[in-house]
């Protein structure tokens, strides 16, 4: 069981190329830093190692769904000649809220991304750039009681629902 306000990411489907057919068994890894905006190796001691890190595959359908914290915006560090480019520039040196995923399956082209969350306040100006339209995600707030029921919550919930796309790889390419 867990607790309210978990953020319940629904990984919709992961298709295979342009036919967008469902593909079972890839494996997706998912991470992303904790609530103060570290990730655990940068935080050795103080969190768990693989703290808010998990691996999956995809079910028959291509479908697959997990628990996680909601994400959080962070500041990159701003000392050195990043802080001062960052000033002369104007910009803050804020990431917006995102989850991190790898995904991977034989015979296809890995696929490193990651999904934001468009409300956040630094969506308009990710301080690296990373951020594209494709890229972002409604965090919705679940709180109708038959699908809280559902997800087998005991209250309101965050959910994401995100579609992938792996392309094959191509002839003679290990």
């Amino acid at each position: 069981m867990w607790t309210s306000r978990c953020l319940w990411t629904l990984w919709r489907r992961l298709w295979q190329g342009s036919d967008l057919a469902p593909f079972a068994g890839a494996e997706l890894d998912v991470w992303q830093a904790n609530d103060e905006g570290f990730y655990d190796v940068q935080q050795k001691g103080l969190q768990p190692d693989f703290n808010l890190r998990g691996r999956f595959r995809t079910g028959a359908d291509g479908s697959y769904r997990f628990w996680a914290v909601p994400p959080k915006y962070y500041a990159i560090p701003d000392d050195g000649l990043v802080g001062q480019l960052l000033a002369q520039l104007g910009r803050h040196p804020h990431r917006p809220a995102h989850l991190h995923y790898i995904l991977t399956a034989q015979g296809f082209e890995a696929l490193t991304t990651h999904i934001f969350d468009p409300d956040d306040p630094y969506i308009r100006s990710d301080a690296v750039f990373g951020v594209k339209e494709s890229l972002m995600a409604r965090f919705e707030k679940i709180d109708s009681p038959s699908e809280i029921a559902e997800a087998q919550g005991d209250g309101w919930f965050w959910r994401v629902e995100h579609d992938f796309v792996l392309e094959q790889q191509p002839a003679g390419r290990p």
